[in-house]
């Protein structure tokens, strides 16, 4: 059977232009952009198969091109923005360039084709410098639990480089970035500085009697005297604030330098993963292949109204929209699965399934992606075409939504009545991206004519899949 590798395009929407990698290339120039190369073997491979998994995780479509068309397989630099092409290396490295090549196709070769899945999806493979003695929980971070993205124990990197750092920032720019006013004092005023300046006394009038600084005992004339001070009577406020920080990151998943010590101590790749990364699995990327481009996705496909409480629609020449929904998901099931999809429908006869059985299917399969099939009708029989609707927020829908829509239109001649946003029960409540898709009105001449041919039901499923390839980005 023919594979072929992935192509990414790398979109820098800055400079408005576009670079095609192959994938493993690409690991290659993500790991030398966000690794040390001095780090062990071990740890580089752990990086390779993070940074694989994140580019495979990012990997979108975008509108791009003169006339705004959908083209697949592309990640925004944003989301990777140190990395940058191998040849521009050369100066840096000099002499030992080929070595380094030589190594960094090494260690990447070893790993090649590696994902970090959890469910059997990628994960988001997040990474930082040092810990600082423990990761973090996701939520604790950005507000949103992530099971695979645990707190763990890490005394691994308590000797990184990056253990401790600090930084001294000024009143006025705190003041001015927090968006606060500390205040001002005058000389009569206490300011207690632990560990600094404490046991603060004075006469009646102001003064300093005596105080104590760093642990030890000065009169008020003493500090006045030794430190060159206008009068006794004074306070004091700092200028500039020194922030210790324990670690480097915002702590969430693996922690670099923790990951390098335990390669020295002899741990492997998958082990130093599986560490920080909880309940995860290394798999292989599934084998690129022409005739199963689709192979590994889930997809549920909903054909909407059946049974006697479906309230389908009917055409003027009698076709009942819940039978066509349902003769449409079968077509579109058997194309799917041909391309290497596992495919679940919500009913497979002329049944009434409620909607909040449908939203529990799906969530409880958890597909990567929910279609539900409809027909629209009007009184007024002079409208025709496809309406797509997504939940709003959902971009992902969105984007499958137009491809779609695209591959509808122009191959089948339908009219483009929009990609939509709408609140329908089933897209808030299923757990996925998904969409609603009105294929054609039954109550206009036209529309009712082509869903009756069998034709052009096999070839609106032919048209769902292709948008299908794209939105996964393996098309060739």
């Amino acid at each position: 059977m023919k594979t072929h590798s992935l192509q990414v395009n790398i979109y820098d929407n800055s400079d408005k232009i576009v670079v095609s990698r192959e994938l493993e290339e690409l690991v290659k120039e993500m790991v030398v952009a966000s690794m040390p190369l001095s780090f062990n073997i071990e740890a580089l491979k752990c990086q390779s198969i993070i940074m694989r998994t994140n580019i495979i995780k990012r990997i979108k479509n975008f509108n791009i091109g003169k006339k705004g068309e959908l083209t697949c397989k592309g990640i925004y630099l944003k989301d990777f923005p140190s990395w940058k092409p191998m040849e521009e290396y050369k100066e840096v490295w000099g002499e030992e360039y080929f070595n380094i090549i030589s190594l960094i196709d090494d260690i990447v070769n070893k790993t090649i084709g590696e994902i970090i899945v959890f469910k059997d999806k990628p994960i988001n493979a997040r990474y930082h410098d040092v810990c600082g003695g423990s990761t973090e929980n996701s939520e604790n971070i950005d507000g949103n639990v992530v099971l695979y993205l645990r707190r763990v124990l890490c005394q691994y990197c308590e000797k990184a480089p990056l253990q401790n750092n600090y930084k001294d920032i000024t009143l006025e720019e705190i003041e001015e970035k927090l968006d606060i006013n500390f205040g001002r004092i005058d000389g009569r005023k206490n300011i207690s500085i632990e560990s600094m300046i404490y046991d603060i006394e004075r006469d009646d009038t102001g003064r300093i009697i005596s105080l104590n600084v760093a642990g030890k005992k000065f009169s008020g004339k003493d500090v006045k005297h030794l430190l060159n001070l206008e009068s006794t009577k004074f306070s004091w406020q700092p200028h500039t604030i020194r922030f210790l920080s324990i670690g480097k990151g915002d702590g969430v998943g693996f922690c670099m330098h923790g990951g390098n010590h335990m390669a020295k101590e002899g741990k492997l790749a998958q082990d130093i993963i599986k560490y920080y990364y909880t309940g995860v699995e290394i798999n292989k990327i599934q084998s690129l292949s022409i005739n199963k481009p689709l192979l590994g996705k889930v997809i549920v496909i909903d054909p909407a109204h059946g049974g006697s409480q479906g309230e389908d629609h009917v055409s003027p020449k009698g076709l009942k929209e819940k039978e066509l929904n349902l003769e449409i998901a079968f077509s579109l099931e058997k194309t799917l699965s041909k391309l290497g999809a596992t495919i679940y429908l919500t009913r497979h006869k002329d049944n009434y399934v409620p909607i909040t059985e449908r939203a529990k299917v799906t969530n409880d399969i958890k597909p990567n992606f929910f279609l539900t099939i409809h027909q629209n009708f009007m009184k007024n029989s002079s409208v025709s075409g496809t309406e797509i609707y997504y939940y709003r927020g959902d971009n992902e829908a969105k984007v499958l939504g137009q491809l779609i829509m695209k591959e509808i239109t122009e191959k089948l001649g339908m009219v483009n009545r929009g990609v939509k946003t709408a609140e329908f029960y089933l897209l808030r409540d299923i757990n996925v991206s998904g969409l609603h898709i009105e294929v054609g009105y039954l109550s206009n001449p036209s529309d009712e004519e082509k869903l009756m041919n069998n034709d052009f039901k096999n070839q609106i499923a032919e048209a769902i899949a292709e948008a299908f390839i794209c939105y996964f980005h393996l098309s060739y």
